[in-house]
Formats: structure tokens, sequence, C-alpha cells
């Protein structure tokens, strides 16, 4: 079970550093049922909100130069 969980979490990771996807909609289309449940899940895994992730993921792309 956690490792089915682990692979529902990195695919949830490509949806937020990739998509304009609501945390609802990653939820659904993870396998998941509960936005809440996920929420404090990845919180537990990555150590930090959905929405935290995704801040600092595109903040981490804004600070790199493009070529």
């Amino acid at each position: 079970m956690e490792y089915v969980n682990h692979l529902k979490l990195q695919k949830a990771c490509q949806f937020l550093m990739f998509t304009p996807m609501r945390i609802k909609e990653i939820t659904i289309e993870i396998g998941m049922n509960d936005p809440f449940y996920f929420s404090r899940l990845f919180k537990k895994q990555m150590g930090m909100s959905p929405k935290t992730y995704r801040a600092k993921r595109k903040e981490h792309e804004e600070a790199e130069p493009k070529i």
C-alpha cells in the first residue's frame, strides 16, 4: 500500500509541476477520492503541502536563467 501511495504522489508531483490542475482534480486523477487525505499524505511524504510544493517549483523555474 505504501508503495502504491508513493507512486501516486510521484504522479501528483508531475501534475503539480507541469499542469495548472487544481488539487481536487489531481486527487481524482491519481485515483484518490479525498483531497484532504491526499494533502495530508502529500505533506507527510514530501514535507510540504501540495500548494507550497507547486509554488516552490514555480519559484525555482523563474530563478533559472533561460537560454
